[in-house]
């Protein structure tokens, strides 16, 4: 008995010192991998990196050399900085790699073991100058951002805290021979809102926020806006011009990874990747989309928690998760480069069969929605937008013979495009106006009234056969004295 306990201490000690032993790449049978593949760990550490604001003013430029464990559970630890590039990039680095849990461990006789690793970093400033206090970006004469200072038409001064981001109101200004004029002046503001939770069971459901806004005389979004938590945890980084978003915007988790990025490739476009919690990608899709919030896109790639690929180049079978009604909602079935095909299943997460779709080469051919109290409604037609009685031509003719041009707007020849958002709920009736872009001058208010004389003109939006609330928006345009034209 005595020397089975032995034996018994024996093993239990040698795996103990093999968890405990670290070792190098050619001690191992298998190198320790991320999940997918090393292009996209890099895609992980180029879109959650951060460039230190310090080293930005410093002009700091080169890569910082990491050394690193990969744990046998797919976590990194004890990372450090091999080759030091700037105490703030140093620590960067660290955090960015250290975020990434998706990686397969080393083995070694089969087994799962700690590993070295070695990995670099880069890190290069911005395209705009970065001082302590403030940052200056170029322009050229179109408004396009520009490296080229010497043939820059216009610069924007945005005074800034020590992080870099906006603490105090921007000014334009305009290049008058070698000197530069005042040109406009911008408005910083810091708006609370609350941020919820739709993603991480573990979480609360919802916290304090607030966003830093730049916006122009007429109240459209401009520059770069950025979402927090009330304790500084970044949360969204949104790049606008005259409203519109542009370029790429980062979405981040409470635990200060990228959840989403959308990279904008042109007007009305944009390709979307989502990650998983521990940093592997979930999908690569292209949204498309329209002013009215209709929006269409198409799954281009699609990994399981496994990292075990369930759709490539738009064939497989793909796996939606969503938010409804405050639950997880999960919509699993095939695609066929890109396009639905065959049948499609929808449910709340552990809960019973919520509908049943056909399609064929991506058209809906039918659909059975499965009401709580065992009630199935049949329906031909998979979804609808609101639409105004009488159609665009009956709504184009509404505004136009309602909309009063405003005198202030008149006297000072104001012309120009209010887009205005609102619902319209499920009985035609509109809420929740708001305008996105303006010009100002009356025409906010105006646009605003006449939008809410639509109320109860309108036929409600449908999906799977049941009447559903809506986001529309419209654009109306004032020029002269009079409504040219309306987009939709």
């Amino acid at each position: 008995m005595k020397r089975c306990f032995y034996v018994l201490f024996g093993l239990l000690m040698s795996l103990a010192v093999r968890a405990q032993t670290i070792y190098k790449e050619y001690e191992v049978d298998s190198i320790a991998r991320p999940i997918g593949g090393l292009p996209l760990l890099e895609k992980f550490i180029n879109v959650n990196r951060r460039m230190p604001y310090a080293a930005e003013v410093s002009q700091t430029k080169g890569v910082v050399i990491l050394s690193a464990i990969v744990e046998p559970n797919g976590t990194v630890s004890a990372a450090r900085a091999l080759r030091s590039l700037h105490p703030d990039c140093d620590r960067e680095a660290i955090r960015v790699l250290s975020l990434f849990k998706a990686w397969k461990p080393a083995l070694k006789d089969g087994k799962p073991v700690r590993q070295e690793l070695t990995y670099t970093i880069r890190f290069t400033p911005g395209e705009w100058e970065c001082k302590p206090d403030q940052t200056i970006r170029y322009f050229n004469h179109k408004g396009d951002l520009t490296i080229n200072r010497a043939k820059a038409k216009y610069q924007l001064r945005i005074p800034v805290d020590s992080l870099g981001y906006p603490s105090g109101s921007p000014v334009v200004y305009q290049k008058s021979g070698k000197n530069w004029k005042e040109f406009e002046r911008l408005q910083f503001r810091k708006e609370p809102f609350t941020h919820f939770n739709y993603d991480n069971p573990a979480q609360t459901d919802s916290a304090d926020a607030y966003r830093l806004k730049i916006v122009d005389k007429t109240g459209a979004n401009q520059d770069i806006h950025y979402a927090f938590l009330t304790d500084g945890r970044l949360l969204e980084t949104e790049p606008y011009s005259d409203g519109r978003r542009i370029r790429s915007s980062y979405y981040y988790g409470r635990d200060g990874i990228v959840k989403r990025l959308e990279e904008r490739t042109q007007n009305h476009t944009f390709m979307q990747w989502l990650w998983y919690p521990n940093g592997q990608l979930y999908q690569i899709a292209l949204h498309e989309f329209d002013v009215q919030a209709y929006g269409y896109y198409r799954l281009i790639n699609q990994w399981d928690s496994t990292g075990t690929p369930t759709v490539v180049d738009g064939t497989g079978i793909a796996s939606e998760i969503s938010q409804r009604d405050g639950r997880m909602f999960r919509e699993r079935g095939a695609l066929k480069n890109s396009y639905k095909e065959g049948e499609w299943t929808g449910r709340f997460q552990d809960g019973p069969l919520f509908y049943r779709e056909i399609y064929k080469n991506g058209k809906f051919m039918s659909g059975k929605f499965y009401k709580e109290n065992g009630e199935i409604i049949t329906y031909n037609e998979l979804s609808h937008p609101p639409e105004f009685q009488g159609g665009l031509t009956a709504l184009a003719k509404f505004l136009i013979t309602n909309i009063q041009y405003p005198a202030e707007a008149s006297r000072a020849g104001i012309q120009g495009r209010v887009t205005v958002s609102f619902v319209v709920d499920t009985e035609g009736n509109v809420d929740d106006v708001t305008v996105l872009r303006g010009i100002g001058h009356g025409t906010h208010e105006e646009a605003v009234r006449v939008v809410k004389a639509t109320s109860g003109k309108w036929t409600p939006g449908v999906q799977q056969g049941r009447t559903v609330k809506v986001n529309y928006a419209l654009a109306i345009y004032f020029t002269g004295q009079k409504i040219l034209f309306l987009a939709n």
